[in-house]
């Protein structure tokens, strides 16, 4: 009898286990049509929850990084690691702000360049001041890498 108790014990114990290898998974449709997935519920629009279960890294791998006991359920769960393609309004959007960037990046540039004085209001005193010498090199510097960044 006590072996019977003990068995049943360890059943219970084995499905709480599993069960916090369980992530949960909210799925939605928004109004254009376009599916999104969350590990957080949207709030005005009702989401299905999907149960994805969630297996540890596999031990096994070469000093290359490359798994040596890879089978094919690994390998299916490698198009999940990938990027997702990103939505034409998504691209247009970066592409704007990042044409924003390189225009606020040459005002900075063109304007630390033209004037060797620069005032500006600094935060943590609550007033207005001149950058120093070092700082307006520091600040050409940063406008010089941010043009370069953005306008490429």
């Amino acid at each position: 009898m006590k072996h019977l108790y003990l068995a049943i014990l360890t059943v219970f114990a084995l499905m709480a286990s599993m069960a916090t290898y369980a992530g949960k998974v909210y799925k939605w449709q928004d109004d254009d049509g376009s599916w999104h997935y969350s590990e957080k519920p949207p709030l005005e629009i009702k989401a299905e929850t999907l149960k994805i279960k969630v297996s540890k890294p596999s031990p096994q791998s070469n000093e290359n990084g490359s798994d040596k006991g890879q089978t094919e359920s690994d390998t299916a769960e490698a198009p999940m690691e990938q990027p997702l393609k990103k939505s034409p309004e998504i691209i247009a959007a970066e592409e704007a702000r990042k044409k924003q960037e390189c225009e606020r990046a040459r005002k900075n540039l063109e304007a630390l360049t033209n004037r060797p004085r620069i005032r500006y209001m600094d935060k943590e005193k609550g007033e207005e001041r001149y950058l120093t010498p070092d700082e307006h090199t520091e600040w050409s510097k940063k406008s010089k890498e941010d043009v370069q960044k953005y306008c490429q």
